[in-house]
């Protein structure tokens, strides 16, 4: 979805709630309450009213937008009802067409953008953009395949920049992503799976390993001692020893996760700058959405679907600080103990 596309098809506020009719109701038009189909469309005039504004006393006109509704034909229901209602989209006083932009532009943006630009580009405040960035990124949680198959590459980063001792980080206190690139077969190209996980050892990759990898996949790692467990299994695992400046080894390699790390990082650092380990797994899961769907179709439209289809996030969940971990065993799969 460019830009030039995007004023065509949206340019109007009639025009995004009718898309989101089609890909809502693609059989056609049915009612919220009762399920029925027989339905009547239509739309209210646009009007003004009365304000008086808080901040100066003034009574000022404010225009009252036009409305467009379905009215229920059902004896027994009756129900009037928009193309956004028990939606994300009603739950907002944003127009559904900055929505669109706003997906439009993630979309794109292959290292992200920021709330800030977000703000200048929507015309919006910064709170604004901001929890609209996250709800989309909510959207696209999901999208790595269940288990990944055929040729695996597995590896870890750590994602908190340089030390500085007037920063409250500790020196060697950042924050662990583990991540899962399943390669380029017949039926596809490579799929990415990335979390952020408490710290890269033994118990904690196992449980990932034993939950995301099919048992008959080909496993490549590096010479971490966490990736040990590999040996007493029946998985074919082969590494290579990047102490020894060892990176390729035929076919036995760690290049297209890395790859995909420095994608992730160049975001970090040249659209966000910062972010917080409480939102991190957002982030990660905006980059591996438009990663692993780089070849759709519609990718537009995937996000716009499962924004129609999920719950709101919340912006007292956003703010609210992270559930409290009374000790380390709570963040490793169950039955684990830290190595």
């Amino acid at each position: 979805m460019n830009l030039i596309k995007l004023q065509t098809e949206f340019g109007t506020e009639e025009k995004c709630l009718e898309f989101l009719e089609r890909m809502r109701w693609p059989n056609g038009v049915r009612c919220v309450t009762c399920g029925s189909d027989k339905i009547s469309k239509f739309s209210t005039k646009e009007g003004t009213r009365k304000r008086k504004n808080t901040t100066t006393g003034e009574v000022e006109s404010k225009t009252v937008p036009a409305r467009h509704l379905y009215q229920c034909l059902e004896p027994t229901c009756k129900q009037q009802f928009t193309a956004t209602a028990g939606t994300i989209y009603s739950n907002t006083h944003l127009p559904v067409q900055k929505w669109l932009a706003a997906i439009a532009l993630v979309c794109n943006a292959k290292k992200g953008i920021s709330a800030k630009q977000m703000q200048r580009d929507l015309g919006v405040t910064y709170k604004t953009a901001w929890y609209l960035n996250h709800r989309i990124r909510e959207a696209m949680i999901g999208s790595a395949p269940a288990v990944f198959e055929g040729t695996v590459e597995a590896d870890a980063t750590f994602v908190g920049g340089k030390f500085d001792k007037r920063r409250k980080r500790a020196k060697y206190g950042k924050q662990a992503v583990f991540g899962l690139v399943q390669r380029k077969s017949e039926t596809g190209h490579s799929k990415v799976y990335a979390q952020p996980v408490p710290i890269e050892t033994r118990p904690v990759v196992r449980g990932i390993i034993e939950d995301r990898v099919s048992e008959t996949a080909t496993v490549y790692t590096d010479e971490h001692p966490a990736y040990r467990f590999l040996r007493k299994t029946d998985r074919p695992h082969a590494i290579v020893i990047h102490s020894r400046g060892q990176y390729v080894d035929g076919t036995v390699h760690n290049n297209s996760v890395e790859n995909f790390w420095s994608l992730f990082k160049r975001g970090l650092i040249g659209s966000f700058h910062q972010v917080s380990v409480k939102h991190l797994s957002r982030y990660l899961a905006e980059f591996t959405f438009r990663f692993n769907n780089r070849e759709a179709e519609n990718m537009f439209g995937m996000v716009v679907i499962n924004l129609l289809a999920g719950i709101a996030l919340e912006y007292k969940r956003l703010i609210s600080p992270p559930s409290p971990i009374t000790s380390f065993a709570e963040l490793l799969p169950s039955g684990d103990e830290p190595s």
